[in-house]
Protein backbone atom coordinates (compact mmCIF):
# COMPACT_ATOMS: atom_id res chain seq x y z
CA UNK A 1 0.00 0.00 0.00
CA UNK A 2 1.22 3.50 -0.69
CA UNK A 3 2.81 5.34 2.20
CA UNK A 4 0.36 7.47 4.16
CA UNK A 5 1.09 11.15 3.92
CA UNK A 6 0.49 14.01 6.31
CA UNK A 7 -2.69 15.88 5.26
CA UNK A 8 -0.76 19.12 4.85
CA UNK A 9 1.74 17.33 2.60
CA UNK A 10 -1.09 15.89 0.52
CA UNK A 11 -2.65 19.33 0.16
CA UNK A 12 0.59 20.80 -1.15
CA UNK A 13 0.89 17.91 -3.63
CA UNK A 14 -2.69 18.42 -4.83
CA UNK A 15 -1.95 22.11 -5.31
CA UNK A 16 1.15 21.32 -7.34
CA UNK A 17 -0.73 18.90 -9.61
CA UNK A 18 -3.57 21.31 -10.24
CA UNK A 19 -1.31 24.27 -10.90
CA UNK A 20 0.62 22.17 -13.41
CA UNK A 21 -2.56 21.23 -15.27
CA UNK A 22 -5.00 24.10 -14.96
CA UNK A 23 -3.69 26.11 -17.91
CA UNK A 24 -4.84 23.37 -20.28
CA UNK A 25 -7.62 21.80 -18.22
CA UNK A 26 -9.65 24.83 -17.17
CA UNK A 27 -10.83 26.03 -20.62
CA UNK A 28 -12.59 22.70 -21.15
CA UNK A 29 -13.91 22.61 -17.60
CA UNK A 30 -15.32 26.13 -17.72
CA UNK A 31 -17.12 25.38 -20.99
CA UNK A 32 -18.29 21.81 -20.49
CA UNK A 33 -18.73 21.64 -16.70
CA UNK A 34 -19.56 25.20 -15.66
CA UNK A 35 -21.43 26.04 -18.86
CA UNK A 36 -19.61 29.33 -19.45
CA UNK A 37 -19.39 30.26 -23.14
CA UNK A 38 -16.11 32.16 -22.94
CA UNK A 39 -14.66 33.53 -26.18
CA UNK A 40 -11.81 35.59 -24.73
CA UNK A 41 -9.65 35.08 -21.67
CA UNK A 42 -6.68 36.79 -20.07
CA UNK A 43 -4.88 35.18 -17.16
CA UNK A 44 -4.32 37.65 -14.34
CA UNK A 45 -1.75 37.68 -11.55
CA UNK A 46 -2.71 35.19 -8.83
CA UNK A 47 -1.55 37.55 -6.08
CA UNK A 48 -4.09 40.15 -5.02
CA UNK A 49 -2.68 43.06 -3.10
CA UNK A 50 -4.43 46.14 -1.84
CA UNK A 51 -3.75 46.89 1.81
CA UNK A 52 -2.73 43.24 2.23
CA UNK A 53 -1.84 40.36 -0.06
CA UNK A 54 -3.70 37.14 -0.85
CA UNK A 55 -2.95 34.41 -3.41
CA UNK A 56 -5.76 32.73 -5.32
CA UNK A 57 -5.61 29.54 -7.39
CA UNK A 58 -6.84 31.03 -10.64
CA UNK A 59 -7.94 34.52 -11.62
CA UNK A 60 -8.91 35.19 -15.23
CA UNK A 61 -10.45 38.13 -17.05
CA UNK A 62 -12.98 36.59 -19.42
CA UNK A 63 -15.52 37.68 -22.00
CA UNK A 64 -18.50 35.49 -22.87
CA UNK A 65 -20.11 35.25 -26.32
CA UNK A 66 -22.83 37.60 -25.05
CA UNK A 67 -20.18 40.31 -24.61
CA UNK A 68 -20.26 40.15 -20.80
CA UNK A 69 -16.82 40.69 -19.28
CA UNK A 70 -15.95 39.75 -15.71
CA UNK A 71 -13.28 38.26 -13.43
CA UNK A 72 -13.50 34.46 -13.10
CA UNK A 73 -12.07 33.11 -9.84
CA UNK A 74 -11.67 29.32 -9.63
CA UNK A 75 -10.39 27.60 -6.49
CA UNK A 76 -9.47 23.93 -6.13
CA UNK A 77 -10.30 22.54 -2.69
CA UNK A 78 -9.28 19.11 -1.38
CA UNK A 79 -10.91 19.40 2.06
CA UNK A 80 -13.78 21.16 3.80
CA UNK A 81 -12.35 24.46 4.94
CA UNK A 82 -14.55 26.08 7.60
CA UNK A 83 -13.14 29.45 6.53
CA UNK A 84 -13.91 29.01 2.83
CA UNK A 85 -16.79 31.49 2.85
CA UNK A 86 -14.57 34.13 4.44
CA UNK A 87 -11.80 33.46 1.95
CA UNK A 88 -14.04 33.68 -1.09
CA UNK A 89 -15.65 36.89 0.14
CA UNK A 90 -12.22 38.38 0.71
CA UNK A 91 -11.02 37.28 -2.74
CA UNK A 92 -14.09 38.83 -4.33
CA UNK A 93 -13.65 42.18 -2.61
CA UNK A 94 -9.94 42.34 -3.39
CA UNK A 95 -10.48 41.31 -7.04
CA UNK A 96 -13.03 44.11 -7.36
CA UNK A 97 -10.67 46.60 -5.73
CA UNK A 98 -7.85 45.69 -8.13
CA UNK A 99 -9.76 45.23 -11.42
CA UNK A 100 -13.12 47.03 -10.94
CA UNK A 101 -15.04 44.32 -12.79
CA UNK A 102 -17.84 41.94 -11.71
CA UNK A 103 -16.52 38.72 -10.17
CA UNK A 104 -17.86 35.17 -10.62
CA UNK A 105 -16.46 32.51 -8.26
CA UNK A 106 -16.35 28.71 -8.25
CA UNK A 107 -14.84 26.20 -5.84
CA UNK A 108 -14.07 22.82 -7.45
CA UNK A 109 -14.22 20.37 -4.55
CA UNK A 110 -12.08 17.27 -5.00
CA UNK A 111 -12.06 15.83 -1.49
CA UNK A 112 -13.68 12.68 -0.16
CA UNK A 113 -17.30 12.87 0.93
CA UNK A 114 -19.59 15.82 0.32
CA UNK A 115 -18.60 19.48 0.67
CA UNK A 116 -20.00 20.99 3.86
CA UNK A 117 -18.62 24.50 3.40
CA UNK A 118 -21.03 27.42 3.50
CA UNK A 119 -21.38 29.08 0.11
CA UNK A 120 -23.60 32.06 0.88
CA UNK A 121 -23.90 34.87 3.35
CA UNK A 122 -26.99 36.97 3.99
CA UNK A 123 -26.78 39.93 6.30
CA UNK A 124 -28.38 43.31 6.38
CA UNK A 125 -27.14 45.20 3.31
CA UNK A 126 -24.98 42.25 2.22
CA UNK A 127 -25.85 39.23 0.08
CA UNK A 128 -22.93 37.10 -1.10
CA UNK A 129 -22.72 33.75 -2.85
CA UNK A 130 -20.17 31.61 -4.66
CA UNK A 131 -20.61 28.26 -6.42
CA UNK A 132 -19.36 24.87 -5.18
CA UNK A 133 -18.97 22.06 -7.73
CA UNK A 134 -18.39 18.62 -6.21
CA UNK A 135 -16.23 16.69 -8.69
CA UNK A 136 -17.19 13.49 -6.85
CA UNK A 137 -20.73 13.86 -8.20
CA UNK A 138 -19.62 14.20 -11.83
CA UNK A 139 -19.65 11.02 -13.94
CA UNK A 140 -16.01 10.07 -14.43
CA UNK A 141 -16.70 9.44 -18.13
CA UNK A 142 -17.35 13.18 -18.51
CA UNK A 143 -13.65 13.90 -17.97
CA UNK A 144 -12.58 11.06 -20.26
CA UNK A 145 -14.49 12.67 -23.13
CA UNK A 146 -11.78 15.32 -23.32
CA UNK A 147 -8.73 14.77 -25.52
CA UNK A 148 -6.51 16.54 -22.99
CA UNK A 149 -4.71 14.34 -20.46
CA UNK A 150 -4.87 17.23 -17.98
CA UNK A 151 -8.66 16.80 -17.92
CA UNK A 152 -8.62 13.02 -18.16
CA UNK A 153 -6.64 12.65 -14.92
CA UNK A 154 -9.54 14.32 -13.09
CA UNK A 155 -11.70 11.29 -13.91
CA UNK A 156 -10.31 9.52 -10.83
CA UNK A 157 -12.04 12.21 -8.74
CA UNK A 158 -15.43 11.66 -10.39
CA UNK A 159 -18.38 9.40 -9.67
CA UNK A 160 -17.59 5.79 -10.60
CA UNK A 161 -21.24 4.77 -10.49
CA UNK A 162 -21.43 1.00 -10.39
CA UNK A 163 -18.08 0.47 -12.11
CA UNK A 164 -15.37 -1.26 -10.03
CA UNK A 165 -12.69 1.24 -8.94
CA UNK A 166 -9.83 -0.84 -10.34
CA UNK A 167 -11.59 -0.99 -13.73
CA UNK A 168 -12.12 2.78 -13.76
CA UNK A 169 -8.57 3.61 -12.77
CA UNK A 170 -7.16 1.16 -15.30
CA UNK A 171 -9.20 2.87 -18.01
CA UNK A 172 -8.03 6.31 -16.90
CA UNK A 173 -4.41 5.19 -16.90
CA UNK A 174 -4.72 3.75 -20.39
CA UNK A 175 -6.48 6.80 -21.84
CA UNK A 176 -4.02 9.22 -20.25
CA UNK A 177 -1.16 7.12 -21.59
CA UNK A 178 -2.66 7.21 -25.09
CA UNK A 179 -2.90 11.03 -25.05
CA UNK A 180 0.44 11.74 -23.37
CA UNK A 181 3.14 13.26 -25.55
CA UNK A 182 6.05 10.91 -24.92
CA UNK A 183 7.39 9.00 -21.92
CA UNK A 184 8.32 12.03 -19.78
CA UNK A 185 4.82 13.42 -20.17
CA UNK A 186 3.28 10.03 -19.39
CA UNK A 187 5.39 9.70 -16.25
CA UNK A 188 4.24 13.13 -15.09
CA UNK A 189 0.56 12.26 -15.47
CA UNK A 190 0.98 8.90 -13.74
CA UNK A 191 2.64 10.63 -10.80
CA UNK A 192 -0.24 13.09 -10.72
CA UNK A 193 -2.75 10.24 -10.70
CA UNK A 194 -0.92 8.65 -7.80
CA UNK A 195 -1.40 11.85 -5.81
CA UNK A 196 -4.98 12.62 -6.85
CA UNK A 197 -6.27 9.12 -6.22
CA UNK A 198 -5.32 9.38 -2.55
CA UNK A 199 -8.13 11.88 -2.03
CA UNK A 200 -10.51 9.02 -2.90
CA UNK A 201 -8.75 6.54 -0.56
CA UNK A 202 -8.41 4.12 -3.48
CA UNK A 203 -4.74 3.22 -3.01
CA UNK A 204 -5.16 -0.55 -3.27
CA UNK A 205 -7.28 -0.54 -6.46
CA UNK A 206 -4.86 1.97 -7.95
CA UNK A 207 -1.98 -0.42 -7.31
CA UNK A 208 -3.98 -3.25 -8.90
CA UNK A 209 -4.70 -1.09 -11.92
CA UNK A 210 -1.07 -0.12 -12.25
CA UNK A 211 -0.05 -3.77 -12.14
CA UNK A 212 -2.59 -4.65 -14.84
CA UNK A 213 -1.10 -2.31 -17.46
CA UNK A 214 2.60 -2.82 -16.80
CA UNK A 215 2.75 -4.78 -20.05
CA UNK A 216 2.34 -1.49 -21.89
CA UNK A 217 5.96 -0.66 -21.16
CA UNK A 218 9.37 -2.25 -21.06
CA UNK A 219 10.08 -3.12 -17.44
CA UNK A 220 13.38 -1.26 -17.21
CA UNK A 221 11.71 2.01 -18.31
CA UNK A 222 8.26 1.32 -16.90
CA UNK A 223 7.03 4.37 -14.94
CA UNK A 224 4.54 2.16 -13.11
CA UNK A 225 7.32 -0.13 -11.97
CA UNK A 226 9.32 2.88 -10.80
CA UNK A 227 6.29 4.20 -8.94
CA UNK A 228 5.85 0.90 -7.16
CA UNK A 229 9.55 0.65 -6.40
CA UNK A 230 9.55 4.12 -4.84
CA UNK A 231 6.59 3.23 -2.66
CA UNK A 232 7.89 -0.19 -1.65
CA UNK A 233 5.09 -1.98 -3.52
CA UNK A 234 7.33 -3.95 -5.89
CA UNK A 235 10.59 -3.63 -3.99
CA UNK A 236 10.48 -7.24 -2.81
CA UNK A 237 9.71 -8.50 -6.31
CA UNK A 238 12.54 -6.36 -7.71
CA UNK A 239 15.03 -7.85 -5.25
CA UNK A 240 13.93 -11.37 -6.11
CA UNK A 241 14.26 -10.63 -9.83
CA UNK A 242 17.75 -9.23 -9.38
CA UNK A 243 18.74 -12.20 -7.22
CA UNK A 244 17.50 -14.65 -9.86
CA UNK A 245 19.35 -12.78 -12.62
CA UNK A 246 22.57 -12.83 -10.61
CA UNK A 247 22.26 -16.57 -9.92
CA UNK A 248 21.65 -17.23 -13.62
CA UNK A 249 24.69 -15.17 -14.58
CA UNK A 250 26.86 -17.05 -12.07
CA UNK A 251 25.69 -20.36 -13.55
CA UNK A 252 26.66 -19.19 -17.06
CA UNK A 253 30.05 -18.05 -15.83
CA UNK A 254 30.68 -21.40 -14.10
CA UNK A 255 29.76 -23.29 -17.28
CA UNK A 256 31.90 -20.98 -19.42
CA UNK A 257 34.89 -21.43 -17.13
CA UNK A 258 34.53 -25.19 -17.19
CA UNK A 259 34.44 -25.31 -21.02
CA UNK A 260 37.33 -22.86 -21.24
CA UNK A 261 39.48 -25.19 -19.12
CA UNK A 262 38.47 -28.03 -21.45
CA UNK A 263 39.87 -26.08 -24.40
CA UNK A 264 36.56 -25.19 -26.08
CA UNK A 265 36.90 -22.11 -28.28
CA UNK A 266 35.81 -18.78 -26.82
CA UNK A 267 33.45 -18.15 -29.74
CA UNK A 268 31.68 -21.46 -29.17
CA UNK A 269 31.42 -20.77 -25.42
CA UNK A 270 29.94 -17.35 -26.17
CA UNK A 271 27.33 -18.87 -28.48
CA UNK A 272 26.42 -21.56 -25.96
CA UNK A 273 26.19 -19.38 -22.84
CA UNK A 274 25.17 -16.02 -24.23
CA UNK A 275 28.08 -14.34 -22.48
CA UNK A 276 30.21 -11.81 -24.34
CA UNK A 277 33.65 -12.71 -25.67
CA UNK A 278 35.22 -10.05 -23.44
CA UNK A 279 33.69 -11.58 -20.32
CA UNK A 280 34.84 -15.07 -21.25
CA UNK A 281 38.39 -13.91 -22.05
CA UNK A 282 38.68 -12.40 -18.55
CA UNK A 283 37.70 -15.66 -16.83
Amino acid sequence: MADSLDPSDLTSRYDKVLKENQEKALPGITKRLLGLDIVKRETLASRLQHTKEREVDRLTKVTESSGKTYILNIEWQSSNDPNMLDRMLEYRVMAWQVHHLPVKQYVLYMGSGKPTMKSSLEQEDLNFRYHIVNLGEIDYKFFLESNKPEEKVLAVLGDFGGDPPEQVITRVLKEVSAEADGELSRNKYFNQLQILVQSRTLDIPFEIAMESIKTFFRIERDPLYKWGEEKGITKGAAKERKKAEKEKLNEKIAIALKFKKMGVSIDDIAKGTGLSVDVIEKL
